[in-house]
């Protein structure tokens, strides 16, 4: 992966935006927090229904956050994830294939 200059640059720019997706994920200021939508009252539902319902509520914790700069940042750690992952792809195709 050390061949020409410049190859690893999306190796770099996807550590970049991973490390600033973390950091804006532990950054909440508190002018851009969402309203609670959660609404009180018991659940009703039994058996496999309520398993979907607490993996789903589950899923929302991390896919919907409270606050838009925690989503901004989860989504420049999927888009650095991404992007690392085809650099890394990219490394094992046939040289005359290679987009990097």
């Amino acid at each position: 992966m050390t061949d020409a200059p410049g190859k690893n640059q999306p190796l770099m720019a996807a550590a970049a935006l991973v490390g600033t997706g973390v950091l804006l994920r532990q950054w909440k200021p508190p002018v851009l927090e969402l309203p609670d939508t959660k609404k009180k009252r018991p659940h009703l539902d039994r058996g496999a229904t309520r398993r979907v319902r607490q993996t789903r509520d589950t899923v929302t914790k991390w896919a919907l956050p409270s606050n838009m700069v925690k989503s901004l940042g989860n989504s420049l750690m999927v888009l650095g994830g991404g992007l690392a992952a085809l650099r890394l792809i990219d490394e094992i195709v046939d040289d005359h294939e290679r987009l990097f």
